[in-house]
C-alpha cells in the first residue's frame, strides 16, 4: 500500500522570504510581460485610431463619389437636353426646307410643263421638216436618175 505523507507546510517566515525571493526571481519576466502588455495596448490604440482615420477617409470618398455621380448625371442631362434642342432645331429646319421645296416644286412643275410643251412643238416641227427633206430628196433622185437605174436600185434595195 502506498502511504501518503501528510503535506508539510513551511513556516510563515520562510514562506514570506521565499515569496520575496520568488517575486524577485520573476521580476524580469513580469517586466517583460508588462512591457509586452503595454506594447499590445499601444498597438490596439494605434489600430483603433488608424481604423477611425480609414473610416473617415472611406466616408469622405463615398461623399466624393456621390458628388461626382451627381455631377456626371447633371452633365449628362445637360448634354441630352442640348442634343434634343439641337435635333429639334435641325428637324424644324428640314421641315421648313421641305415646305419650301414643295412651294418651289409647284412653280417648277408649271415651268417644266411649259418646257415640255415647247419641246413637243419643236419635235413636231422637226418631223415636218424632215418629211419635207425626205420628199425633196425623193424628187431630186427621180429627176436626176434615169428610170432604168431607178429600177436597178430598187431591186438591189429589196
Amino acid at each position: 500500500v502506498v502511504a501518503t505523507l501528510p503535506a508539510r507546510t513551511p513556516p510563515p517566515a520562510l514562506l514570506t522570504a521565499a515569496m520575496a525571493q520568488g517575486v524577485g526571481l520573476f521580476d524580469n519576466a513580469h517586466n517583460f510581460l508588462k512591457d509586452i502588455s503595454d506594447e499590445v495596448d499601444q498597438v490596439k490604440h494605434l489600430i483603433a485610431t488608424e481604423d477611425e482615420k480609414r473610416r473617415q477617409e472611406l466616408e469622405e470618398l463615398k461623399r466624393d463619389q456621390e458628388e461626382e455621380r451627381f455631377e456626371r448625371r447633371d452633365a449628362l442631362n445637360k448634354l441630352r437636353y442640348d442634343f434634343e434642342d439641337y435635333v429639334r432645331r435641325k428637324i424644324d429646319k428640314v421641315l421648313e426646307e421641305v415646305a419650301e421645296l414643295k412651294r418651289a416644286g409647284r412653280a417648277d412643275d408649271s415651268a417644266q410643263q411649259r418646257q415640255i410643251n415647247h419641246l413637243i412643238a419643236d419635235f413636231d416641227r422637226l418631223k415636218e421638216n424632215l418629211f419635207c427633206v425626205q420628199s425633196s430628196w425623193g424628187k431630186l433622185v427621180s429627176n436626176c436618175v434615169n428610170p432604168q437605174t431607178q429600177d436597178e436600185l430598187q431591186m438591189k434595195g429589196e
